[in-house]
């Protein structure tokens, strides 16, 4: 699907409203496994939770790849390279992941207990956490493929394909989730280490669906020469995609700090800001899904010369944000305490939860702003600027304006420094927008064919 012809507006919506179910239901299988696992006790919840930043590390690897070959893919797309050379990247892009994956499953095996100890984790806590990153590893193939072809199929302009398969992933993983965690019939239960099985097993059928769909859009060149040729690229993809991993690490890096920060007012303070955490989390869905729309749209029409389209997208990104960020302000300047009533009963809780859900969410606008251009950056071939954007806000603004509030306001300082961060990096945002033309950007990342295409 071309996203470079039609009005601004419909053609980049048909790529961000499939994708708002589709990052919703990924988030909902997080949501699973901790509701699952944590009825096996505290313990084993402990257990799963070492193993968060390790998976999220992984997430961001393949995030990394996916970014990096969905740019290459969708310039060349808007520069309207031959059907054969998109065939090309995509296999070469796939053969990448199977060796990062190759990569990943030695690592991991390697020094999972290691690492997990160096975090904290010992006795049985250790124990199930190395076995369950285990499971992991040995089936991380099916994590780096499902994300990177995603990417792809987005490239192409296609966002019904990847949200569907996401949302059945999601669908499959939660259903199976109790099955292999407390056993059902012939399959033994396999306690916390069953939720990753049942990851494992969800992935491996997304794999066998992307390829399809990649397949069914003539996507995959079964070649070796052409495998040999879509490898050779991998500097081109490793050179946005490294970036763009880092870009997916700087805000839990952030969270980590700030979570750090308010542990040093008390219990209450941190079952709060736990809690607004998740829900913001599930808030910013539509934001998050205008990035997964950014890269391929910009992507496209910076191959084809349009940067007049690409600057319209993220204007239109940011009344999106705007708006959104002005109706979950209404909603949660008046619902806020019966929202998170809904979690806990501590009084104390539900009051300072609702006094951040008061003061912050008014600032999303310039939250979806920013992932919106870090993601159109990743789209330009550009990823280094991505990531000085998104670190800028969560390291450079809101890990230092979290330990300052705290300091000096408390919770409520918390809450007023995140205001500001959000905020004051969309409005730098903006001026990116508006003041820069994008042409230079877009003459330099654009597809060029290179030698491998005379052959």
């Amino acid at each position: 699907m071309q996203l470079t012809e039609g009005p601004v507006r419909q053609s980049f919506s048909k790529v961000w409203i499939p994708m708002i179910s589709g990052v919703l239901a990924v988030k909902a299988i997080g949501v699973s496994d901790a509701y699952f696992v944590g009825q096996l006790g505290e313990a084993k919840l402990a257990a799963i939770s070492y193993t968060f930043p390790v998976v999220m590390t992984l997430i961001s690897l393949a995030i990394g790849l996916s970014a990096g070959a969905s740019s290459v893919l969708s310039r060349a797309i808007g520069a309207d390279a031959s059907a054969e050379k998109q065939a090309e990247i995509v296999t070469g892009a796939a053969g990448m992941a199977v060796l990062v994956s190759i990569a990943m499953s030695v690592l991991g095996f390697l020094f999972i207990g290691p690492v997990l100890s160096l975090m904290g984790a010992e006795g049985d806590i250790l124990k199930d956490a190395t076995w369950f990153m285990q499971i992991w590893f040995g089936g991380v193939i099916f994590l780096v493929l499902p994300v990177a072809t995603n990417g792809m199929l987005r490239a192409t302009g296609d966002g019904v394909s990847p949200a569907i398969l996401m949302s059945g992933t999601a669908i499959l993983n939660i259903a199976i989730n109790p099955v292999f965690i407390f056993g059902l019939g012939p399959i033994p239960e396999l306690g916390m280490q069953g939720a990753a099985v049942a990851t494992i097993t969800a992935r491996a059928v997304a794999t066998v669906g992307a390829f399809y769909l990649l397949w069914r859009k003539n996507l995959l060149a079964l070649s070796t020469a052409s495998l040999v040729h879509g490898l050779r690229r991998w500097q081109e993809v490793a050179r946005i995609g490294l970036p763009a991993s880092l870009s997916t690490s700087v805000n839990p890096i952030a969270l980590s700090i700030a979570t750090a920060a308010v542990s040093t007012l008390g219990s209450a303070e941190v079952a709060a800001f736990g809690l607004v955490t998740k829900i913001q989390s599930f808030a910013v869905v539509p934001l998050l899904a205008l990035s997964a729309a950014s890269a391929p749209f910009v992507g496209q029409n910076s191959g084809a010369g349009n940067t007049g389209r690409s600057r319209d997208s993220l204007w239109f990104c940011a009344r999106v944000s705007l708006v959104w960020a002005l109706v979950l302000a209404v909603a949660f300047y008046f619902g806020g305490r019966w929202l998170v009533s809904f979690f806990t009963e501590s009084a104390r809780t539900q009051e300072i939860a609702a006094l951040y859900l008061a003061i912050v969410p008014a600032s999303y606008a310039g939250y979806g702003l920013i992932v919106s251009l870090t993601a159109a950056m990743n789209g330009l071939g550009r990823s280094v600027s991505g990531l000085m954007i998104g670190a800028g806000r969560a390291i450079g603004l809101l890990a230092p304006g979290a330990w300052i509030g705290v300091l000096t306001g408390g919770f409520l300082g918390l809450a007023i420094a995140t205001f500001l961060a959000n905020t004051v990096s969309g409005v730098i945002a903006a001026l990116i927008v508006m003041r820069h033309s994008l042409k230079d950007i877009d003459q330099k990342s654009a597809y060029q064919p290179d030698c491998y295409d005379s052959e």
